[in-house]
């Protein structure tokens, strides 16, 4: 974790914030272990202190929603000191021996699971990822919907799946209203802009979001601290080719929206 504040120093950095994957109630490659949590929050508060005058630093969490299993306002391990979290999806339905389809990973892993779980119909997996996202939103217990649309990443290698496609537009836009409606934040994430030229959510969907007027905070989502501020200034750029010239910052006081 200190190698992370070291880079975000380099770079100019007043502010970081940890937002590591949260423990699920199974094991993951990627998720924190639950024995883990504990020793996250205990590292942060050393760099917290360590680093003081030099840079704030801020406790979050990125919590996965798995439809019927697992949420944001879980009860597994304690939350009270977290001060903000960012909802994900990135597991929709079962696997037959086990665990859940998860849209990350290799494209070929992908299609396997594609093909096992939805009879290789992206559509349909697609429809499913934004109505588990959507019943997200509806639970609550975060304040930033985090990667929106990451289902594209591995979609766009499918055939029949096209971001520009009118049916896959309107799934966007819905969720995008309802986003809108329950007064969460929306995270551009910059990950794969600099290897793919993307966005999350796409960048054709940044004028919707100026329109709607849903405020965002710009994230590289880097699981290495050479990247953390991976694509920031194209996509600074495009958000402000949109309309939109001000993001979310958080503070000791709360979250403040600051022009850039």
């Amino acid at each position: 974790m200190e190698d992370f504040v070291k880079f975000a120093l380099a770079k100019g950095m007043r502010k970081f914030g940890f937002s590591s994957h949260a423990p699920l109630p199974f094991h993951t490659s990627w998720n924190m272990n639950l024995d883990d949590f504990p020793c996250y929050k205990k590292e942060f508060y050393r760099l917290k202190e360590k680093y003081v005058g030099q840079i704030e630093l801020f406790l979050g969490l990125e919590v996965d929603y798995i439809e019927g299993v697992f949420d944001a306002n879980t009860d597994l391990y304690d939350l009270s000191d977290i001060e903000y979290k960012i909802g994900s999806v990135h597991y929709l339905d079962p696997l037959p021996e086990g665990g859940f389809f998860s849209i990350d990973g290799k494209f070929s892993d992908f299609k396997k699971r594609l093909d096992v779980v939805y009879n290789g119909d992206i559509r349909q997996a697609v429809e499913r990822y934004f109505e588990f996202s959507s019943n997200m939103v509806r639970k609550g217990g975060f304040e930033i919907v985090g990667h929106m649309d990451k289902i594209s990443q591995n979609g766009m290698n499918c055939s029949g799946f096209n971001v520009k496609e009118k049916w896959y537009s309107r799934l966007v836009t819905d969720y995008l209203e309802l986003i809108k409606a329950h007064g969460l934040m929306i995270e551009i994430n910059t990950k794969s802009y600099i290897r793919l030229g993307i966005t999350y959510p796409d960048i054709q969907f940044f004028p919707i979001i100026k329109e709607l007027d849903i405020p965002v905070m710009v994230n590289s989502d880097s699981h290495h601290p050479d990247k953390i501020t991976d694509g920031f200034d194209e996509v600074f750029k495009l958000l402000k080719k949109a309309g939109i010239n001000s993001v979310m910052e958080l503070s000791e006081n709360g979250w403040n929206e600051v022009e850039f």
